[in-house]
């Protein structure tokens, strides 16, 4: 069950995650949180990422074994540096509706995709 109370914690967190387009990890979030409530712990940043990625919220990123985490939830891509580590939004409405009009799997419905693409980005090619 998701725990869909709207507490302080969850406020500062998402009014954080929106204001970035950094894709932060958890201990990011932590450091930036931590200046409007002092006494929120890791474990509490941690725990309502995870209950407002369950709810829909906020997404996930695994990358490299690493979560990240965007607060924009609409459907876009990301590119990630394998070099330098920089992790951009790609707004390209064209290839996420190709990807969930092509996907057939029997007993299914897509209704959005992750994809992730990796390279250089121009200042590390």
């Amino acid at each position: 069950m998701v725990d869909k109370r709207l507490t302080i914690q969850k406020i500062k967190i998402l009014e954080y995650l929106h204001s970035v387009h950094s894709h932060p990890t958890a201990d990011v979030v932590y450091e930036a949180v931590k200046k409007h409530i002092p006494n929120i712990s890791l474990a509490t940043v941690y725990r309502n990422l995870n209950q407002m990625v369950d709810s829909g919220d906020v997404l996930r990123l695994e990358i490299n074994g690493e979560y990240h985490f965007d607060g924009d939830v609409s459907k876009h891509l990301h590119c990630y540096c394998s070099r330098c580590g920089k992790l951009v939004d790609v707004f390209n409405k064209k290839i996420t509706d190709y990807a969930i009009k092509n996907v057939d799997l029997p007993g299914f419905e897509v209704s959005n995709v992750q994809v992730l693409f990796k390279g250089l980005c121009t200042k590390c090619s």
